[in-house]
């Protein structure tokens, strides 16, 4: 029986090692993570992120705002009960006392609606960067699977050129040389390809890290297996006029239209304060009995006089704050305008840096292929060819870093402006 249950237990272990096994070998394969467009990234971002929640909790704060700045001053209880023998001669009584403000409410309202609006334009605002930085992971994340793509091509081709170098006649004095070379070549691109998963698995990870959704163990993968497979490049002809990319700006940028919201919530403020002045009134009302018990009411009503303090120093501090809000927007649309132009041409000037790597590309290629087909023939020594190899591949390389500054430029751009794309830009 002891031996039965030890077999058991063995077995039962042996089972959950295997299957642990699995379960690691799954982890680091594509059947793990779910593929999703950049559109898609984008949706599940602005609907589940943890960060851009939080900010959405202030709209709520905001209107209650709303509602406390027009609310009611509650009444007060007051009572007095006279004793002794002035309470013959003079009634007790007790009732309410209402106090009134004058000309307040509303003016504290719409400053709280003016916040009301600067809530709901940081929101967006939010939203706006939010869906600009998904952009940027999805195609930092292409830009990886790009570089694995070109170093397994890398791969190919090397092994070609081993398979080529080993059929080559055994009796020609540099066979050895030439064999070691291309085997050594293509044992350090499977390492190279090795560093390129990582930088695959890490930008993967970074996409998700930007998604930030909550309780979410899904490990999402772009749909998409290449930068190559967009028309990223933009055609000169139907760029717009820095005076079209200013007026875009000045109509969509929200930090633009919080500023403008923080003008008139400074301006209303003003007047807020102003109106502290004003004398608020109180009504008083209640039932009055004598000793005797004769019953009655009575009421009252007074004010506050305004003539101690008369609130000078927080009408000065309104203005201050006011001209400070307005001196903040002239200072965004400075900016803005210096900096559209400098990433305008900075757009341009890498724009023109990719297409000109892409001619050059063709032509690598073109030199590649012959100076291959020269090497097959023995019309080349294998040092030539490696040497032509190894410039394509830093070529490509070149051509992948000009694709990030473009790409960079472009986003930079984009957040100037305030628009998700140019008018005449692809899906990126």
């Amino acid at each position: 029986m002891k031996r039965f249950l030890l077999t058991a237990l063995i077995i039962l272990c042996t089972c959950l090692c295997a299957h642990a096994a699995d379960s690691a070998q799954l982890a680091n394969s594509d059947s793990d993570k779910y593929k999703i467009s950049l559109q898609e990234a984008i949706d599940l971002a602005l609907a589940g992120n943890i960060e851009l929640q939080e900010q959405r909790k202030n709209l709520g704060i905001s209107q209650n705002d709303i509602k406390a700045a027009n609310a009611l001053k509650n009444p007060q209880f007051q009572s007095n009960f006279l004793m002794g023998r002035i309470a013959k001669a003079n009634s007790s009584q007790f009732g309410l006392t209402l106090p009134v403000e004058i000309t307040k409410r509303g003016a504290r309202k719409k400053v709280s609606l003016a916040g009301l609006s600067y809530t709901e334009n940081k929101i967006k605002d939010s939203e706006f960067k939010l869906k600009l930085k998904v952009r940027v992971a999805y195609f930092n994340l292409l830009v990886a699977k790009s570089n694995l793509k070109i170093t397994q091509d890398r791969k190919d081709l090397l092994e070609d050129l081993y398979e080529i170098t080993k059929h080559k006649p055994k009796n020609n004095d540099n066979y050895t040389i030439d064999l070691l070379q291309a085997e050594m070549k293509l044992k350090k691109q499977l390492i190279q390809i090795n560093r390129e998963k990582a930088n695959v698995r890490t930008a993967q990870y970074n996409f998700n890290r930007v998604l930030n959704l909550e309780n979410n163990l899904t490990l999402y993968d772009s749909v998409d297996d290449s930068v190559f497979q967009h028309p990223l490049l933009i055609s000169k002809a139907n760029l717009p006029s820095y005076e079209t990319l200013e007026n875009t700006a000045v109509q969509n940028r929200y930090d633009i239209k919080m500023a403008e919201a923080k003008i008139l919530k400074a301006k209303r403020n003003i007047s807020v304060v102003t109106k502290q002045r004003v004398p608020d009134v109180y009504v008083s009302g209640g039932y009055a009995f004598a000793h005797d018990g004769t019953p009655g009411a009575f009421v009252g009503a007074g004010f506050e006089i305004p003539s101690l303090y008369l609130y000078t120093p927080e009408i000065k501090n309104a203005k201050l704050e006011y001209d400070k809000a307005q001196l903040e927007y002239n200072s965004i649309i400075n900016i803005t305008k210096n900096v559209i132009h400098t990433n305008y041409d900075k757009f341009v000037m890498a724009q023109e840096n990719v297409e000109h790597y892409r001619d050059i590309i063709d032509n690598s290629n073109e030199i590649l292929k012959l100076s291959k087909q020269r090497y097959k023939k023995g019309k080349a020594p294998l040092t030539a060819l490696i040497v032509v190899e190894q410039s394509h591949q830093d070529l490509l390389q070149e051509y992948m870093a000009a694709l990030g500054v473009y790409y960079t430029a472009y986003i930079e751009l984009l957040q100037e402006i305030g628009t998700d794309n140019l008018p005449v830009t692809q899906n990126l």
